[in-house]
């Protein structure tokens, strides 16, 4: 069976606007995403820990991924850094028993989150 860890309740109404009704509400992340933050972004994993939750649930901006379907960067402002929690979204019309979860986590600096910002579509921004 495959570890599912509940980091909380994403707030819909921006995501329904552009992806169309969601089939839940609830982020997950699965503890082979953990493995693969660990992994790829071990320098990062401790601000996973710490602020993942927080970031995923309350972001600052959310960007439309244009490369990967139903994907969303949910990204948070820290004092001296950006958290990026990359998240596939489920929608309504897909299998049921899947819930939006988190497919990485990384720290990406100023520089790069307006690059990102250039390519992808901006679904929210906190001012």
């Amino acid at each position: 069976m495959t570890e599912i860890i509940y980091l909380g309740r994403l707030d819909t109404k921006i995501l329904e606007a552009e992806f169309g009704k969601l089939g839940t509400d609830e982020l997950i992340v699965t503890g082979e995403r953990i493995e693969h933050i660990k992994k790829r972004h071990p320098e990062d994993y401790e601000l996973f820990e710490v602020y993942g939750s927080l970031a995923a649930i309350k972001p600052d901006i959310i960007l439309k991924d244009e490369k990967n379907e139903n994907t969303v960067f949910l990204i948070k402002r820290l004092d001296n850094t950006n958290l990026n929690v990359v998240a596939r979204v489920i929608l309504e019309r897909e299998n049921s028993d899947l819930k939006n979860s988190v497919m990485t986590f990384y720290r990406i600096r100023s520089r790069n989150l307006l690059k990102l910002m250039e390519k992808n579509k901006i679904l929210y921004k906190s001012e």
